[in-house]
């Protein structure tokens, strides 16, 4: 029987990180949103062990930080090492990003807590757990969705729905949705440690490119840490997870306060995307869109920018936007950005991965005589946007926009993001600025009012480095594009189909 019947606007399936996060940028858009979940609790061990500081500025949105930073301990240094203890390559993670956040290490149970907790605050936001999801069909302008749950069968009434549903999803498979392979398939025996404060393993994140057994290390928050050892060819799962194995991996390690083994698992990094990203009102986000390997550390990421560019869209087209131009450009820009991201991944695995010990010893000379020279290191960050909704042509545009932070030493920090709010922004100079376009979602902020004081000095320069009177950032804090305001807001009402004020458009 029917046990219950819910009306949304937004169904999601999946409540771990990308799908909680999605829910509650929008039900803090003032979007009504159900979210079903097989597990009846947060998965009690970690998986992710990093975010960057582009997903520490989402967090900061939903105003999580404080929780957030209890699960994690901020990146300090990634160093590539080879079998002899030789830096090949040194990444210092420590330093700010114009966002104002640095790079984490996280707890993620801790994290996704967090993030529920705050769908447990809005009551737009309806999380029922220990629902299996059994499919969907469309009858008009509803998508209908069940679900069974143990008193029953539960009924989903939505305008959108998302599959946030990990690697296997039913809901892209139920859509027939095929994955492209980037050909990169390694197993690799994953071990997640509790250790005591007083520990002596090391301090930051290493990488051993040891051709007799590529090895990770990492250090996560609320004190955890996590090796991963790459399966040597013959060896198999079942032999990797016994004890006795594992005792002898971990011995070349001082193992000080080492408490327990808390997880151990072996897993094949691969790296999938999925072809479509969208049929009609259907989305998919997260591992049900892409899978890459974990040597960037960009997987969750990536699934939260996933959600981020999704929870924009969705609130303008709710708002009466262009379903069909916005929704094309979510795959045009989310795709590319994720295969670039891949690429690097599949390239540094590629690295670490060397067995031949001649190819390994070419890689280090070649590796230590580049940093010798004072050769750059490689960028693993995540790279610019090439917006697709937006005007790519004028300058800046597709970066993710500036948070200046002020503040005295004896005061708490101020951060602009917390000012400005969600939602689109216009922020320029001049009369123009302060009519009001009448658009959904967008806000218009005068550099010269009294209420941007404090961060005009870093507005006003980012503006005059990009030649222009205004910037229109979007809802994802990605540069729509930079012009005057009049051309701002005209290009984001054409894009998005909706219609301006004409004392804006011809202003």
């Amino acid at each position: 029987m029917t046990d219950r019947i819910f009306e949304c606007d937004v169904a999601i399936v999946g409540a771990g990180p990308v799908g909680a996060t999605l829910a509650a940028l929008l039900g803090q858009a003032g979007i009504r949103v159900f979210v079903g979940e097989a597990n009846d609790e947060v998965y009690p061990l970690p998986r992710a062990a990093h975010f960057d500081h582009e997903i520490m500025r989402v967090f900061q949105q939903l105003d999580i930080v404080e929780p957030v930073l209890r699960a994690t301990t901020p990146a300090d240094h990634y160093v590539f090492q080879n079998q002899h203890g030789q830096a090949l390559l040194t990444f210092d993670l420590r330093c700010p990003a114009d966002t104002g956040w640095t790079g984490y290490m996280m707890h993620q149970p801790g994290v996704e807590l967090a993030i529920r907790a705050r769908l447990a605050a809005n009551p737009l936001v309806e999380l029922m757990t220990g629902l299996s999801y059994a499919g969907f069909e469309e009858t008009g302008d509803r998508i209908v969705t069940s679900w069974n749950a143990k008193t029953g069968e539960v009924i989903v009434r939505s305008r959108y729905l998302v599959g946030c549903d990990g690697a296997w999803s039913p809901v892209r498979e139920g859509l027939g949705i095929t994955l492209d392979d980037l050909i990169f398939d390694e197993p690799w025996l994953v071990l997640d440690l509790i250790v005591d404060d007083d520990n002596r393993l090391p301090r930051h994140n290493i990488q051993y490119c040891d051709p007799g057994r590529p090895t990770t290390y990492v250090v996560m928050g609320d004190n955890r840490r996590r090796f991963e050892f790459m399966l040597l060819p013959g060896e198999t799962a079942e032999e990797m997870l016994r004890p006795e194995t594992i005792d002898r991996l971990l011995s070349p390690w001082d193992r000080h306060g080492l408490r327990e083994v808390e997880r151990k698992a072996v897993y094949r990094f691969h790296a999938l995307i999925a072809q479509q990203w969208r049929r009609g009102r259907i989305f998919i986000a997260g591992d049900a869109a892409h899978q890459m390997p974990p040597f960037a550390g960009q997987g969750m990421c990536s699934g939260i920018r996933d959600a981020a560019a999704l929870s924009w869209r969705l609130a303008l087209a709710l708002g009466g936007a262009d379903e069909e131009r916005l929704f094309k450009s979510y795959q045009l820009e989310r795709e590319p950005h994720v295969r670039m991201i891949t690429r690097a991944a599949i390239e540094t695995g590629r690295v670490v991965c060397t067995l031949d010990r001649e190819m390994a010893a070419a890689r280090d000379a070649q590796m230590l005589a580049d940093r010798a020279a004072g050769v750059p290191m490689p960028d693993i960050s995540s790279p610019n946007l090439a917006v697709a909704f937006g005007l790519p042509a004028t300058p800046h545009a597709g970066e993710r926009f500036i948070q200046p932070v002020v503040g005295r030493e004896d005061a708490a920090p101020q951060w602009m993001d917390d000012l400005l709010g969600r939602g689109a922004w216009l922020i320029g100079e001049g009369p123009d600025i302060a009519v009001d376009p009448g658009l959904p979602d967008l806000r218009l902020f005068d550099v010269d009012s009294s209420a941007l004081a404090q961060f005009a000095p870093a507005l006003r320069a980012w503006l005059g480095n990009a030649g222009a009177r205004a910037v229109l950032v979007r809802g994802d804090r990605y540069v729509f594009g930079t012009g005057t305001p009049a051309e701002l807001v005209a290009a984001y009402a054409e894009q998005a189909g909706l219609r301006a004020r004409l004392e804006v458009a011809t202003a």
